[in-house]
């Protein structure tokens, strides 16, 4: 099963300690143009849905900046999860024994129509109290990149803590993914578009049913693919 897939970014949180303050800052390329935004998230303790554009900014004398990165929508874990089920029950009532738990993540998801370059993620943020800091360089915005963070092994310079804390763990353009698996996974991004349980669990189920994803009025269809 071939899948097409948008350019995004998962950021998986797997600390078990709770992350607070999180805020996401971005910086990235359009025509050699260089533009900047930040996301305040707050606890990262939901699923969340983010989009990145650099449409609509303002040239500051040095760099755009503008509303590029923005909240889409959010959902609890425990929502997505009871919801997917839900879902898988109203198309196979004999169960389905999905994966899980489903874990915090910040999906990022390109949406601007020229391609983005040089991006790099910064994530600040708090355990405890204390401050943590750590970027990644992404580079090219053109595939699905699956990041994870986590506040452990880091060292304390002085004011805060610095360390690998936010790291890619693979990255992909279209290539096979266990059906199963894949649906559950894109069923995830569908729930997250529905605000009532039951109208997500019917959407998500004619996506099951369907095979492919489509969200109106969202820039089309995408959906998650095997990662390299």
């Amino acid at each position: 099963m071939t899948v097409d897939s948008t350019p995004k970014i998962a950021i998986v949180n797997t600390d078990t300690r709770e992350i607070d303050n999180l805020r996401l800052s971005v910086t990235f390329l359009i025509n050699g143009q260089p533009y900047y935004d930040y996301e305040d998230q707050g606890t990262f303790n939901r699923v969340t849905n983010d989009g990145l554009t650099g449409e609509n900014g303002t040239w500051s004398g040095s760099q755009w900046v503008g509303n590029f990165l923005h909240a889409e929508n959010s959902q609890s874990p425990e929502y997505v999860y009871n919801t997917s089920v839900e879902a898988y029950n109203n198309v196979d009532p004999t169960g389905f024994d999905p994966p899980g738990p489903v874990l915090p993540q910040i999906t990022i998801v390109n949406e601007d129509t020229r391609a983005i370059t040089g991006l790099r993620i910064t994530a600040d943020f708090t355990i405890n109290g204390q401050p943590y800091t750590d970027y990644e360089d992404i580079g090219p915005f053109d595939r699905f990149y699956g990041l994870v963070l986590n506040g452990e092994n880091g060292t304390w310079n002085g004011t805060k803590w610095v360390g690998n804390f936010l790291k890619t763990q693979y990255s992909g353009f279209n290539t096979q993914i266990d059906p199963g698996l894949l649906t559950f996974l894109n069923v995830l991004f569908y729930i997250c578009f529905f605000v009532d349980a039951v109208a997500g669990a019917v959407a998500a189920g004619d996506a099951i049913r369907r095979g492919f994803d489509e969200v109106a009025g969202h820039g089309g269809g995408w959906s998650l693919g095997q990662l390299i």
